[in-house]
């Protein structure tokens, strides 16, 4: 592929082919010499006919004349317009019997006719000079390949420098500053627009460069253009554009580049071929890098979002207890398990001066958002802690902790948002205080097997402003356990996509060796994930609590 000469200029092989007036202009005066004549034409064939390429003495015919071969005298083996002129003898320029020109004489000066032998002469030159002429053709064919190779040589390393530099450049503004600084270096053109299309976009397209005249508005039909062309937008020829040529990915037009009028010639021209196929691959270069960049981009964004869950994650686990309040009589245990790098569940134990409290909530969604509404829950936990260790009668201090929840629910979350909490504060007695608000009911565990759910308390947090929660009152016996559970548990689905639910928890429950809190709550967990194992659904998070009553 060439890279192109200034635009408006032509390359016209003929400029550089052999210049035929030095062998025909030798032969013709060698003859005229020889044979006395004061007149003489050669001329070349050409796809049009004869054309004159040498005259000598005064004839009604010019250089550059072209000389139709279709009626010719005779014996002379003249055309017609040789022979109207005055011209009587000629002779053709054969090489390898290929006819490639004409030498044509006028009468001799003695006013005698041309003896055979002279005839013979003058065709033993012609065939001669027809011998020098090709080969002459010939090298200068082999210039013009040679130019041409070397024209296509320095494209395809200014295409490669180009890729290379291409290459280097990982953001959309510095790719599409080197695609126009590249054209405007390359084609000479006074001015570059790159605009970018916008599937998902309306109107004009967005010029996201413009070097040699201001930002303006390019056509949205412009993405649907395949291949360079001339612009016949009459909007943007008057303001002096000329040529467009797309961004091409596969089959789809990412954008266009707007090409002004060259700097060297007027504005009345047309790329060529070899122009546009520079213009094309240079194009295309450009979009492949984009798409690079769009690569390293989006890589550099999974990258920064994992960073960003990450750290999220790490804040989340540090806001959970960093151990469970160790109170005689009470066992405690947790498993937290999130299905993400961050989870929607929480659980926070506490020790109120001798009783545990215990909390396992849930907020609807997952990712950031619920990890940092979880964090805001966290806050509130400990912010009631102290209300509740010095309370005298635990069940109002309860209800009125959950309802200071319920407001800092609502205060720090959009409408969509909401948190399921169910919590419950024990005694080593036994005794325990419990509101279960939206959450999956805590489950009850008798040391003789039973399993019974505790009793809801009110609606979920965050949900309604001024909710009134309940309190209820259960009692632990030596050996009973109180399980609390997130939703992961009973949603957890088999591979007939057949959810554990809460009659499955509570079988599990009757059958899980509960000797010790830690022992209850690997059960649990255990007999959910052998419940989904196999199973295609997305695990959810999980979070297990159990307090325990010993012996």
């Amino acid at each position: 592929m060439a890279a192109p000469a200034p635009l408006g200029t032509v390359d016209d092989p003929t400029d550089s082919a052999l210049d035929l007036d030095d062998p025909l202009g030798a032969l013709l005066l060698a003859l005229m010499s020889r044979l006395l004549t004061s007149r003489a034409v050669g001329a070349v064939v050409t796809d049009d006919g004869l054309r004159v390429e040498v005259v000598k003495g005064r004839l009604d015919v010019a250089v550059g004349d072209l000389i139709q071969t279709d009626a010719e005298a005779g014996g002379t083996g003249l055309p017609a317009a040789l022979e109207a002129a005055g011209l009587t003898l000629a002779a053709p320029l054969l090489h390898g019997g290929e006819r490639i020109g004409l030498v044509a004489l006028g009468p001799k000066l003695s006013g005698e006719p041309y003896a055979p032998a002279e005839i013979g002469l003058v065709r033993s030159l012609a065939g001669a000079t027809a011998a020098s002429l090709a080969a002459s053709r010939s090298a200068a064919a082999l210039v013009v390949a040679n130019r041409a190779l070397a024209s296509r040589a320095h494209a395809l390393r200014t295409l490669f420098e180009l890729a290379q530099a291409f290459g280097r450049a990982l953001d959309h503004d510095a790719i599409v500053n080197r695609l126009a600084y590249a054209l405007m270096g390359q084609l000479l053109v006074r001015r570059v627009a790159v605009a970018l299309c916008d599937s998902d976009a309306d109107g004009p397209l967005d010029t996201v460069l413009a070097r040699g005249a201001e930002s303006i508005e390019v056509p949205r039909a412009l993405c649907e253009i395949t291949e360079p062309a001339a612009l016949d937008d009459a909007g943007l020829v008057a303001k002096g554009w000329r040529w467009v040529v797309p961004l091409r990915a596969g089959d789809v037009t990412r954008g266009a580049v707007l090409l002004g009028p060259p700097a060297l010639a007027s504005d009345d021209w047309t790329p060529d071929a070899d122009t546009t196929d520079f213009t094309a691959a240079l194009a295309a270069l450009a979009v492949g890098a984009l798409e690079t960049a769009d690569r390293v981009e989006e890589r550099l964004e999974r990258e920064r979002m994992r960073e960003e869950v990450r750290l999220a994650r790490e804040v989340q686990a540090r806001l959970l207890p960093e151990a469970l309040p160790a109170l005689p009589g009470l066992d405690l245990a947790a498993r937290w398990r999130p299905s993400r790098d961050v989870s929607g569940d929480t659980y926070h134990a506490a020790d109120l001066g001798g009783r545990a409290l215990v909390a396992v909530a849930d907020v609807v969604g997952k990712g950031i958002g619920a990890s940092l509404l979880m964090a805001t829950l966290q806050a509130g936990f400990r912010l009631v802690d102290p209300e509740l260790a010095g309370a005298a009668d635990l069940g109002a201090a309860l209800e009125a902790a959950t309802a200071k929840l319920d407001r800092l629910v609502h205060a720090s979350t959009e409408a969509h948002q909401f948190v399921t909490l169910a919590w419950a504060v024990a005694e080593p007695s036994g005794d325990v205080w419990s509101v279960v608000a939206g959450h999956p009911p805590p489950r009850l565990l008798r040391a003789g097997g039973g399993v019974e759910a505790l009793a809801p308390g009110g609606p979920l947090l965050g949900v309604l402003p001024g909710a009134v929660f309940s309190v209820s009152h259960a009692h632990l016996s030596p050996g009973d356990a109180l399980v609390f559970y997130t939703d992961g548990a009973t949603e957890a689905r088999n591979p007939d996509a057949e959810e554990l639910g809460p009659v499955g928890l509570d079988r599990v429950l009757k059958g899980a060796d509960a000797s010790t809190a830690a022992v209850l709550v690997d059960a649990v967990v255990a007999a959910v994930d052998a419940w989904g194992e196999g199973a295609d659904a997305e695990d959810d998070d999980l979070t297990v609590v159990a307090v325990r009553r010993e012996r």
